[in-house]
């Protein structure tokens, strides 16, 4: 981590270097001075971090040189600063800022010679690199086909699913099947895969079985010979690989095989000695000979191993269930001969959430509790971090092996993540805006900076470090967990450096951190003084964007890369001159000081919640570096600032708001490269069509969501002497198909245009306040569009309203109508009839959530797949339809003025329905007197002011109920009999029914007996 660290500001040392900056001021020898002293140390640095894990001493060397190195990268990006902020004018009379960089300078060299010439007692060595593999496999890390573990818990299920594929897919296959496992390390890859090995199913089924350990090493020639000595029991003779190849064919040829490759790396840059296509093209070569049905299983960590090898899905091995861990650590702390008492074992389920379903942590820990017998001993166990206990080598060594493996940047990116709590979902956008923030990743030749995160993150993601990986079918939004002994493995690797802020404890807080995280600002309250202890404070990051922060406990040393916190006052901004990313967020705030052009630097901005912000400074235009503006929720927002398209590194612009006055058109969006989602508001004022046609939508490709909104106020009002019309306008801002989200706010058109049918990868549509549109044509065809909203259109009567060509055609009524919609949403549609102008036989067959508002009109077709089903202001033909719907699991009605009963046979068929509930019902006198389904475990009646009784035949066979829930509804005079029998009742409430309020009473209510029973009851 440091060698990254400490490559990034030797480049900023050499660019000083070339600046006419350096020698004008005056620093050019004090500087030329540093590089020889930086390269001296990088040299041994390699050989330092592995040696740090055993030795003390040498990590304490390395904190202070990373220490060192981050003050030095401030004093070299203030030079940076001061010669951008000059532009060539340099004034050598400056001698306040020339004494002062000049002295600086002179004691970090001071400290940098001191730390090179200490590395010397180390016997550090220089080149020293984990590149230099043996051949053979360490003894530690050799595994084999016997099952060493007394007994292996949970992997049953996990073993049958592998077996069965080999006995049925991979043998009835002509081809040779190989099937990768991959899992993080410590999850029991080589513990399931020697459960399969000996599977008595997978022996009788092949004429050889052979388990070779690969390890970091993957030789074809070492690994041929295991096959040669595992068939032959004879030690393999030195051969040729030529020799060896045609020696393991022989013995393979015609033979139904089974291989185990266990433990196999992945080539990389830090592991020239792991799998790369070449190698395994080689060996692959020779295991074809096999006869049909010949398998070969495959062990890793690594994605990218999988995607070389496999024929067939690889197969992800997850953690074991909670219970299952805990019966693995027991059969270690207690054993056969150990008293379970009561104490322990409740304190051993809490050590075991530590172990986050790694077989081998549970191993571990259940191991060093062996030898522990009293309750304080396990307590403390219980309290300590993993990587502080005794034994922690036999718990992250098999993590730390991954993390030795990586590049320096990657595992400067890696290590970072320890600034989130355990368990936290991490975005991944955020997390590379916080690596380009502070310094970790840079642009490369064709690449975006960017770009080079994503695919940082990527490797980290295929090397197991991270899980739970979520994408928003939306928005496309990832998000990510990492396993709680990752997450270990980056805070021991981190120390000091990281620390994330709890329980307003600020004692942690030393000269060596440089990255701060908290749930609560208020946790910087706690001692004003404590921030002082730190040298170079770099990240201060608010996990929750809660609370306020006070400027009297803000950092005083400036060198703040990352600023995400609620602040009372953002007046002192300007001094925070090293600023790469600022988030503000929830202040009551109507501009942003123009002391924020002090920050040239910054790189990402953020503004979120300021509900008052009215504008932003006009020359924010001039912060040349900005790629990132990011304006949510500030509903005040009605001006941005001109020139905006001179931001030319500008990749996300969330908020744009079109203006008549100089510079804020939207031509000004021509040239610019935007991803992510763009939000162009106010385009009532667009001045002509060329500056629509010029905003060139069509050419940002990396745009994911878009809105367009005209003004709400007056959209029905008449321009007197219009030039062109919203039609022409919107006709002009056609986006890119790449497109997955699009929203049309108050629009005035009678139609929408033809471009739309076009997005062939929109996957949401969103259309409101359109009140002048009479037609939506074609949406159903769009092909990936998955969810559908329609808002206040008064005139619309069709969701697709195309009629074109000859519908009684049999092939325009097969033809299928939105055939990935999953949700539909319609609100305030009153003119609406029906779903589709021209029903056909196939439509809207994955539709599974549909909410219908305020559309007395509409009258709904067949709709068998729909899973809920939400209706607000019902009537009875609304009603009529829902008994259709028999893939009904959850059923809302709300809203049925006028309505007295429901119609007959309404709830017959929804045999799969599990909720429901039936609110705002004024007229209601009865429920259906007939059973309802079996399924139903929750039901909830409100404010049915005229019910007076609940028939009896309702109750008959609920015993899925679960909970029952009665407000507001005043006539209702006593709970019927049968809700004695219901047995799995779990929960009752009963809330402003007076009548039966009183007869519920515990104990002397005359309908106590009838709810005893149940164990939840909230009355009131």
């Amino acid at each position: 981590m440091a060698e990254a660290l400490l490559g990034f500001v030797l480049e900023n040392l050499s660019s000083l270097l070339l600046n006419e900056f350096s020698t004008i001021f005056g620093i050019k020898s004090k500087v030329e001075k540093l590089s020889p002293t930086l390269d001296l140390i990088k040299a041994v640095l390699e050989d330092a971090e592995q040696k740090q894990i055993t030795d003390g001493s040498i990590k304490v060397w390395l904190q202070q040189l990373k220490d060192a190195v981050y003050v030095l990268d401030d004093i070299l990006d203030e030079c940076s600063i001061e010669s951008s902020r000059l532009r060539g004018s340099i004034n050598p009379k400056n001698l306040i800022f020339r004494r002062d960089i000049g002295n600086r300078l002179k004691e970090i060299t001071r400290r940098l010679d001191d730390l090179a010439d200490s590395k010397n007692k180390f016997l550090l060595r220089e080149g020293i690199t984990i590149r230099e593999s043996s051949i053979e496999v360490p003894e530690w890390r050799q595994t084999s086909s016997f099952i060493a573990e007394p007994k292996v818990f949970g992997r049953q299920d996990d073993q049958d699913k592998i077996v069965e594929f080999l006995l049925t897919q991979a043998r009835d296959s002509d081809s040779l099947s190989i099937y990768p496992i991959v899992g993080l390390g410590g999850v029991g890859k080589t513990t399931l895969t020697q459960l399969v090995y000996n599977d008595v199913r997978v022996t009788g089924n092949f004429n050889a079985k052979i388990w070779v350990c690969v390890s970091e090493v993957f030789s074809v020639k070492r690994i041929l010979c295991s096959i040669i000595e595992s068939i032959t029991s004879e030690k393999c003779d030195s051969l040729h690989l030529d020799a060896i190849q045609l020696k393991a064919q022989d013995l393979l040829q015609g033979k139904r095989y089974f291989l185990v490759l266990d433990d196999v790396w992945n080539k990389t840059q830090e592991l020239e000695s792991g799998l790369s296509q070449e190698k395994w093209n080689k060996l692959k070569s020779v295991l074809f000979c096999g006869s049909r049905g010949s398998s070969i299983l495959v062990s890793t960590r690594d994605e990218d191993v999988a995607e070389i090898v496999r024929t067939c899905q690889t197969y992800h091995l997850s953690g074991l269930p909670e219970n299952e861990c805990w019966l693995l650590f027991k059969q270690y702390a207690f054993g056969h001969d150990k008293e379970e008492r009561a104490e322990l074992v409740a304190i051993g389920k809490e050590i075991v959430k530590k172990c986050g379903g790694l077989p081998l942590a549970a191993q571990a820990l259940g191991g060093l509790m062996r030898s522990r017998s009293g309750e304080k001993e396990w307590l403390e166990v219980k309290e300590s971090r993993i990587w502080a206990l005794t034994h922690e080598n036999s718990i992250l060594p098999a993590l730390r092996l991954s993390y030795f493996h990586l590049t320096s940047t990657l595992k400067q990116c890696f290590s970072f993540c320890a600034i989130f709590p355990k368990d936290w979902i991490i975005m991944k956008e955020e997390l590379i805006h916080l690596w380009l923030a502070n310094g970790f990743i840079s642009s490369r030749e064709n690449l975006e900076v960017e770009d080079v995160g994503s695919m940082i993150w990527n490797e980290l993601c295929q090397k197991s470090f991270f899980q739970d990986i979520k994408i928003d079918e939306y928005s496309g939004d990832i998000s990510f967990k990492m396993h709680d002994l990752v997450h270990d493995l980056a805070q021991s690797i981190m120390g000091q450096e990281c620390v994330i802020l709890e329980d307003e404890n600020m004692a942690n807080l030393s000269k060596s951190t440089h990255h701060i995280s908290f749930h609560n600002a208020l946790h910087l309250s706690a001692d004003k003084s404590a921030l002082k202890k730190i040298e170079s404070l770099r990240t201060m990051f608010d996990l929750n964007h809660n609370g306020y922060l006070d400027t009297d406990y803000f950092p005083g040393n400036c060198s703040l890369r990352v600023l995400c916190i609620s602040l009372h006052q953002v007046s002192s901004l300007g001094s925070l001159i090293h600023l790469r990313y600022l988030q503000l967020y929830g202040l009551e705030i109507e501009n942003i000081p123009d002391s924020i052009y002090n920050l040239h630097k910054l790189e990402i901005l953020k503004l979120i919640n300021l509900s008052k912000l009215r504008y932003l400074p006009k020359r924010l235009a001039g912060l040349q570096n900005l790629r990132h503006l990011v304006i949510e929720d500030c509903d005040a927002l009605s001006q941005l600032f001109p020139y905006v398209g001179k931001l030319t590194c500008l990749r996300t612009l969330s908020v744009y708001i079109v203006s008549l006055e100089r510079g804020q058109s939207l031509t000004e969006l021509c040239d610019l490269n935007l991803g992510g989602k763009l939000n162009i508001k106010e385009l009532n004022d667009v001045g002509s069509l060329s500056h629509a046609q010029e905003a060139n939508l069509m050419a940002k490709k990396e745009l994911r969501e878009v809105c367009m909104s005209w003004s709400d106020n007056g959209i029905d009002e008449i321009t007197e002497t219009p030039t062109f019309s919203s039609e022409q306008v919107l006709e002009r801002l056609q986006p890119h198909t790449n497109l997955k989200s699009l929203k049309i706010h108050y629009y005035n058109g009678l139609c929408f245009p033809s471009w739309i049918q076009t997005l062939t990868s929109l996957v949401s549509l969103e259309l409101k306040g359109c009140n002048n549109c009479v037609r939506v044509s074609r949406l159903g065809k769009l092909p990936s569009l998955k969810k559908l909203e329609l808002w206040d259109m008064n005139n619309v009567k069709f969701v697709d309203d195309n009629d074109e060509g000859d519908d009684e055609s049999h092939d325009s009524m097969d033809m299928k109508i939105f055939p990935s919609l999953e949700e539909l949403i319609l609100y305030g549609l009153p003119g609406l009839e029906r779903l589709l102008k021209v029903e056909r036989r196939e439509m809207f067959l994955c539709l599974s959530i549909l909410k219908i508002y305020f559309c007395s009109q509409l009258r709904l077709p067949c709709l068998p797949y729909v899973k809920e089903f939400s209706v607000f202001e019902c009537n009875n033909e609304l009603l009529s339809s829902i008994s259709s719907f028999y893939g009904l699991t959850s059923l809302y009605l709300s809203r049925g003025i006028g309505i007295t009963s429901f119609p007959e046979g309404m709830f017959r068929n929804l045999t799969c329905l599990r909720s429901l509930t039936v609110t705002r019902f004024p007229n209601l006198k009865e429920l259906p007197n007939e059973p309802f389904n079996h399924a139903l475990n929750w039901l909830k009646i409100s404010s049915c002011d005229e019910l007076e009784s609940l028939p009896e035949k309702i109750w008959e066979g609920l015993q899925s109920l679960r909970t029952l829930s009665i407000h507001h509804c005043t006539k209702l005079r006593c709970l019927p009999e049968g809700i004695r029998h219901l047995t799995s009742l779990e929960v009752l409430n009963i809330r402003f029914c007076p009548t039966l309020e009183e007869r519920c009473k515990k104990e002397t209510g005359k309908d106590w007996n009838k709810i005893a029973h149940i164990p939840n009851l909230n009355i009131r």
